[in-house]
């Protein structure tokens, strides 16, 4: 779920990158490059890369198979290349790249500098580390409370919803 969010936000970034304006202190694309290295970026896109693609192919084959329940071995493995080459349409290379412009526009060199700093230390290390896990044990808490909660509005909706619904007896 991080993972997905993260690339939400990297891609969401995209949409102001043509509007950059030059800093004296703005960091270079070394700079940035060293600091997407240090944030394991690049890993951490192409896990949700793979997430996407594996979600992907379970709709389509899903989709597939209602619409086309006889379709040949062959037909779906086109299919299912298809998918799997929908992946480099954007490399992630490509992207790391498209982010560098909006990073530049929006951090200075001292605090990608500092960044870079923590993270490359020993607890930020750790934390990156720990990160995945953290997130997942934080989701699932948290979604299990979402789902109660949201379980519990919704039926105040439904009974609110009846009660409107029912004719006025006068």
């Amino acid at each position: 779920m991080k993972r997905a969010a993260l690339l939400v936000v990297l891609l969401s970034a995209l949409v102001s990158a043509n509007s950059q304006e030059t800093k004296p202190d703005q960091p270079t694309r070394d700079d940035l490059t060293k600091m997407f290295e240090v944030l394991r970026v690049r890993q951490q896109t192409e896990g949700v890369m793979k997430t996407m693609l594996a979600q992907m192919k379970q709709q389509i084959e899903g989709d597939i198979e209602k619409r086309y329940p006889n379709l040949s071995e062959e037909s779906k493995q086109k299919i299912e290349k298809m998918v799997n080459d929908s992946v480099n349409l954007y490399p992630v290379s490509e992207m790391l790249d498209d982010l560098t412009p909006v990073y530049q526009k929006h951090l200075t060199k001292a605090d990608v500098d500092a960044i870079v700093g923590f993270y490359s230390s020993a607890a930020g290390q750790h934390f990156l580390d720990q990160m995945p896990t953290m997130t997942q044990e934080a989701m699932q808490l948290m979604l299990a409370k979402l789902q109660t909660r949201t379980a519990e509005y919704a039926k105040k909706i439904q009974d609110q919803a009846d009660s409107l619904a029912e004719p006025k007896k006068p």
